[in-house]
């Protein structure tokens, strides 16, 4: 997101360099600050926090005035980028195979992914959700062939910053959908190591019943994570094992 400062980056970061979290083992921590701002987050960060970058270019660096490669973020020892977040796609028509090449270029250069797909609202109501985000990773898909680092986060984008979220029911049928089809047409050990996270209005009072749903394995968390409930959205990983 396209928010704060470098004092609002001081206070949140200590924010969260003074919680205490599940470890390492637990849950992992990514903050993705915009651009300006990434060298002091991960200067600043403890360090099993991880940064992310929130987007870079689809190829090598050169004539592309106001991007940034992959190449400076592993220059800048940045070891995540989030890339095809539906305001990229619907705000400057990045398409599915742009996203997917994308993808696949960071991953070239060492980079890891959290790749984001997801729905609008028309689309919901016309019955295709699951048409479009099987569409859009199938593009990823025949672009790339090691899933290893790569995180699919599906945003329902009727649910970003509009206080509307996807019910725990329609989360989970998404993300079982969405695991069911790495299956079938990637493979299944993809389909089982594959963390498939939840984006769109997650917050401190809805976490716990999201993050208890079988297929969601963490969560993209926008608005939120100005706030410190976003220290009780990283405690909530913990649900599954404590209900185990």
């Amino acid at each position: 997101m396209q928010n704060g400062t470098s004092d609002d980056v001081k206070k949140i970061v200590t924010v969260l360099n003074e919680a205490e979290v599940p470890s390492e083992d637990a849950v992992e921590v990514v903050v993705s600050p915009p651009f300006v701002f990434l060298q002091q987050a991960k200067a600043l960060l403890r360090p099993d926090f991880a940064v992310a970058a929130q987007n870079c270019w689809v190829r090598k660096g050169g004539a592309f005035t106001g991007e940034i490669s992959a190449e400076m973020l592993v220059n800048l020892q940045v070891p995540w980028v989030i890339l095809g977040h539906s305001e990229r796609r619907a705000l400057l028509s990045e398409s599915n195979d742009f996203v997917a090449d994308k993808v696949a270029y960071a991953l070239a250069q060492g980079l890891k992914v959290i790749a984001c797909i997801g729905e609008t609202l028309e689309q919901r109501e016309a019955g295709t959700t699951m048409e479009v985000v099987a569409a859009q990773t199938k593009a990823i898909a025949e672009k790339i062939s090691d899933w290893t680092n790569v995180v699919l986060a599906y945003e329902p984008v009727w649910a970003i910053g509009t206080g509307k979220v996807a019910s725990r029911a329609q989360a989970q049928e998404v993300h079982d959908g969405l695991r069911k089809w790495l299956h079938a047409n990637v493979g299944p050990a993809v389909a089982e190591s594959t963390r498939i996270i939840y984006g769109g209005s997650v917050n401190g009072a809805n976490c716990k019943e999201l993050a208890a749903q079988p297929d969601l394995d963490g969560f993209l968390v926008g608005g939120a994570s100005l706030k410190p409930e976003f220290v009780d959205i990283i405690k909530s990983a913990t649900v599954k094992s404590s209900s185990a």
